[in-house]
C-alpha cells in the first residue's frame, strides 16, 4: 500500500501514524509514503524532517513530498454541476473552466454598482445571486453579450441560487439566457449563502474529461515522485519483498 497525506508536520505525521496502526493491525505492508499540498516554503523543512522520521520509526520511506498548488483545488463548472446536481442552462462549451475562490463573488448590491463591478473585476469572475434578482440576471446577460461582441469573449459565469419549491426565474428571463451565445449560467436548488458555504467547502476530484487540470497535475507531481523507489518497493520480483513494509505478491493483486 501507498499512502498519501496532506503536508503538514504534526498532522501529517499523526494522520500518517493512525493509518499505518490500521495497516499494521490487517496486515498490510506500506511501501511509501506521499505528502501532498505541501507549503512551498516549507518543502525542504519537510522532506527532510518526515523522510527521517519515517526511516527511523517505521522503516518506510518518503517517496514523494508535493508543494501545494491552487489551481488543482479550482473548481470548474463541471464540478459544481456534480456539486449541486445541476446542469448548466446555457455555455455548456465552458464546463471545465476554472474559477479561483477569490473570484467568487455574490451579488447583493443594486444593478448599477453590478455593472461596475463587473467592468472592475478580472474578467473570469464567477457571480452568485438569488433568482429573484432579474435586473442582475438581465444585467449579467446583457454585459456577457456586449464583452463578447467588443472583446471576441467573457469568462464570467453565474449561478442562479435558490429553491425551487419557493422561487422561480421568469419565463420572460430564461427566454433571454437561449439568446446569449456562450454565456454559462447554472440554477442551484439552495440560497444564496449556502451555496457559497458549499463551493468554500468543496475539493474537486480529478476529472478525466478536464484535460486542463489532469495536464497540469501530471506535470506538478511528477518531477516530486520517486517512481524508481516505488516501483522497486512494489515489484513481487525483487528479491527484498519480505522486508518491513513492502508488499506481498498477494497484496499486489488485490491493488
Amino acid at each position: 500500500m501507498m499512502y498519501s497525506a496532506n503536508g503538514g508536520l504534526g498532522k501529517a505525521f499523526d494522520e500518517l501514524e493512525l493509518n499505518r496502526v490500521l495497516c499494521q493491525h490487517y496486515g498490510v505492508r506500506i511501501a511509501g509514503v506521499i505528502l501532498n499540498k505541501v507549503i512551498p516554503s516549507k518543502l525542504k523543512e519537510i522532506e527532510e524532517y518526515m523522510g527521517k522520521a519515517m526511516r527511523q520509526a517505521w522503516g518506510v520511506p518518503l517517496l514523494g513530498c508535493i508543494p501545494d498548488r491552487p489551481f488543482l483545488g479550482c473548481p470548474a463548472l463541471a464540478d459544481l454541476e456534480l456539486l449541486f446536481d445541476r446542469k448548466l442552462l446555457c455555455g455548456t462549451e465552458h464546463r471545465f473552466r476554472h474559477y479561483r475562490i477569490d473570484d467568487i463573488n455574490v451579488v447583493t448590491t443594486n444593478l448599477s454598482r453590478f455593472l461596475e463591478n463587473m467592468r472592475s473585476k478580472p474578467a473570469r469572475t464567477l457571480y452568485l445571486c438569488h433568482c429573484t434578482r432579474d435586473d442582475i440576471i438581465v444585467g449579467f446577460l446583457s454585459e456577457f453579450e456586449r464583452r463578447r461582441r467588443a472583446e471576441g469573449g467573457f469568462e464570467a459565469a453565474l449561478l442562479i441560487c435558490g429553491r425551487d419549491d419557493k422561487y422561480k426565474v421568469s419565463r420572460e428571463v430564461q427566454d433571454m439566457m437561449v439568446g446569449v451565445e456562450g454565456a454559462p449560467i447554472m440554477s442551484i436548488p439552495v440560497p444564496t449563502h449556502d451555496a457559497m458555504k458549499a463551493i468554500l467547502h468543496f475539493t474537486p476530484k480529478l476529472n478525466i474529461d478536464d484535460t486542463n487540470r489532469v495536464t497540469a497535475a501530471v506535470g506538478h507531481y511528477e518531477p516530486y515522485i520517486d517512481f524508481d523507489e516505488l516501483l522497486r518497493r512494489t515489484r513481487a520480483s525483487n528479491s527484498s519483498f519480505n522486508e518491513p513494509g513492502l508488499l506481498s505478491l498477494e497484496e499486489l493483486k488485490r491493488m
